[in-house]
């Protein structure tokens, strides 16, 4: 399902500016042209940097957008069938198909058909290109090509208006995902029909993927894929609900309980509904990831968890999942600053020794005044009666 039309004006707009801004960032670093390739596995934890600028979900194993410095682009589809689609959804209208095992010299004759062989040339693949392809390319160049990768990161770490408007729908389809679980899962239901009805609603809604963690125990060490496990009553239901509209993933991180939440599961997911708010306070521009971390972890700690603020039992505090920047990853290992406008999910999901793994998270965008959820209600820890 294609929930926007190609000639939308805010999309044809944005994918527009976004090539200026690439070529102001080529001129800057001295690259005469650029290209951006994409391999199709369309991954929620890799970007992809042809999407990113033509706006095609590619279904063979390569694409390439080759964009100079000066003049029109041109898209490399494989394989070949899948021209007819890449013309209908594509903002840029020079495209050749060929079958994957001639994609790179392709590549090669394109480049020497436009003159451009001898140009100074950056590739940006998204940390995804296949071994072949990212050891292939000083071969078919005829030079060592700079990375972009970084560079075009930075560009997409602001998001544009076309990326938010895909963001907040998909915002939308998760959080009415989560509601149709909590109306629709019973004790006695094994946990892999729950999370496939999640699964076929969301896509219904329009999402044209959706990354799922859902499960449940009556002490949960961690979330995992869905398995055969019977759900009972009493038990906490984990739920990492993550859709895809028009390539940008976005995701909720929530907790229920089949009956009434004890006394004891309210004040410990209030703690970390406190953390969640307290790191987003702290989230304004300009600011290390790793003074999030610190703020989230300060309420857990205090409460007497610090050691389960660490791997193991913690990986992350949140993680960006967009079509063009992995940016930033909220972890103390990570370096990164916050920059207005990035979008991610914060989620200071903790193990509790009392009570369990408890799932608390928030799609976030950063603002002047820290980061604003994108969703129309913050998670609660639910009930299923």
């Amino acid at each position: 399902m294609t929930l926007f039309a190609a000639d939308d004006p805010l999309r044809l707009s944005c994918y527009a500016t976004r090539t200026g801004k690439v070529r102001d960032a080529m001129r800057e670093a001295g690259h005469e042209v650029l290209i951006a390739y994409g391999n199709g596995r369309h991954s929620f934890i890799g970007m992809n940097p042809a999407w990113w600028l033509t706006g095609f979900k590619q279904m063979g194993p390569h694409i390439a957008v080759i964009l100079p410095i000066d003049g029109e682009p041109s898209l490399i589809v494989t394989p070949c069938w899948d021209e007819e689609r890449a013309s209908e959804r594509s903002v840029v209208g020079d495209i050749v198909a060929c079958e994957p095992k001639a994609f790179m010299a392709t590549v090669a004759s394109e480049l020497k058909r436009r003159g451009l062989s001898a140009a100074k040339i950056a590739v940006a693949g998204g940390l995804q290109m296949p071994r072949d392809i990212h050891e292939g390319w000083p071969e078919t160049l005829g030079q060592k090509p700079a990375d972009a990768d970084q560079a075009l990161s930075d560009l997409a770490r602001e998001r544009d208006e076309w990326s938010l408007k895909c963001t907040r729908h998909a915002v939308d389809i998760a959080e009415k995902g989560y509601d149709h679980l909590l109306a629709n899962s019973r004790p006695g239901m094994y946990e892999h029909v729950v999370a496939g009805n999640l699964e076929s609603y969301v896509r219904s809604l329009g999402a044209e993927d959706n990354f799922q963690l859902m499960s449940a125990s009556q002490h949960n060490r961690s979330v995992h894929m869905p398995t055969n496990r019977l759900l009972a009553d009493g038990d906490i239901i984990l739920g990492e609900i993550t859709p895809a509209v028009e390539g940008e993933y976005i995701q909720i991180c929530r907790t229920a309980v089949f009956g009434v939440p004890t006394a004891l599961q309210q004040e410990k997911f209030g703690m970390l509904d406190e953390a969640l708010r307290a790191g987003m306070k702290a989230a304004k521009p300009g600011v290390p990831v790793s003074d999030v971390v610190a703020a989230i972890n300060a309420p857990i700690s205090k409460a007497g968890y610090e050691k389960y603020t660490v791997p193991p039992y913690m990986r992350t505090r949140g993680h960006s999942m967009s079509l063009g920047s992995m940016d930033p990853e909220i972890a103390t290992f990570s370096g990164h600053v916050l920059v207005k406008g990035s979008v991610f999910v914060m989620h200071p999901n903790q193990y509790i020794p009392d009570t369990g793994y408890f799932m608390c998270g928030e799609p976030v965008i950063i603002t002047d005044e820290g980061a604003k959820p994108l969703t129309s209600r913050m998670g609660e820890l639910g009930s299923i009666l």
